[in-house]
């Protein structure tokens, strides 16, 4: 039996309410809503959902600062559920989208889905946007229901079961600090050790809603690294990867890594102290 686990990497962005009430809105509700945020608070409505809020330290893996790959992999090597599906805080759930995922889980350890833009500021209520069709926004790959490159995979709408991405080590944290490239290259290194291909599917359903606006990012509440500029640089290494590092604070830089189908940087749970807060 499959328990779904939607992730939700979140920096208290205003639009996380809305993205919380479009899942409550679906034709089925995922069995855990897991908010990996050290900014969220308890105040957040959780819409009715079985939602949790998870909060974060390490003294090893840098955060506070475009650390996305390392909150996606807290929440999903934190989650209570066998499958997970990483969705961003400033998306909207279609109305059958958890539907959707159950259902390509059901026949697939790894589902990439499709997001659509649409110009969300200028529409009526939610619940009215939640039943729009796909055609109605502006399409992310061209066509969706179909075979990509692994570069067309997006940790916005990635669904798996959770022990499969586990095993190659999570989202890579090689991409710390950088807040891109991290989703394309786990679809890779996935593709490969599932299909022996380079290629994936990207499907349509599941989509999300994706606003044409940029919705500005908050600071982060907490951070364990230098600010921009202050850092005192050093070559290093970590693992396998060359790093330029720094003396004071866990940041570093990939410079250059083997090339693999494995993590360089695969994500350690015990390297990391999380605390969940039930909503």
């Amino acid at each position: 039996m499959i328990t779904l686990d939607v992730v939700i990497p979140s920096l208290g962005r205003s639009t996380l309410v809305r993205t919380l009430d479009s899942l409550a809105l679906g034709t089925t509700r995922p069995d855990c809503v897991t908010i990996v945020s050290n900014e969220v608070g308890a105040e957040v409505v959780a819409a009715g959902l079985d939602a949790r809020v998870v909060r974060f330290e390490s003294d090893r893996y840098p955060y506070g600062d475009r650390d996305v790959a390392l909150r996606r992999n807290v929440g999903i090597f934190s989650s209570r559920c066998s499958h997970v599906l990483t969705f961003d805080d400033d998306q909207i759930a279609p109305r059958s989208m958890i539907e959707d995922v159950r259902r390509l889980l059901e026949s697939e350890p790894v589902v990439w889905g499709h997001h659509r833009f649409l110009a969300l500021e200028e529409l009526r209520e939610l619940a009215d946007i939640v039943d729009l069709p796909p055609g109605h926004g502006a399409a992310r790959e061209h066509p969706p229901n179909a075979w990509h490159g692994w570069q067309s995979c997006y940790g916005g709408l990635f669904a798996a079961e959770r022990a499969v991405v586990e095993a190659v080590g999570g989202f890579d944290l090689a991409f710390s600090g950088r807040h891109a490239g991290e989703d394309q290259d786990l679809g890779r290194r996935l593709a490969r050790r599932l299909t022996g291909r380079d290629r994936v599917y990207v499907h349509e359903p599941p989509f999300a809603w994706h606003p044409t606006e940029r919705v500005a990012w908050p600071a982060p509440a907490r951070r364990n690294v230098c600010r921009d500029g202050e850092h005192r640089r050093l070559l290093g290494s970590l693992g396998a990867a060359q790093v330029k590092r720094c003396r004071h604070c866990p940041w570093f830089v990939v410079t250059s890594a083997p090339r693999g189908d494995d993590a360089v940087l695969p994500y350690d749970p015990a390297l990391v102290r999380v605390r969940a807060v039930e909503l």
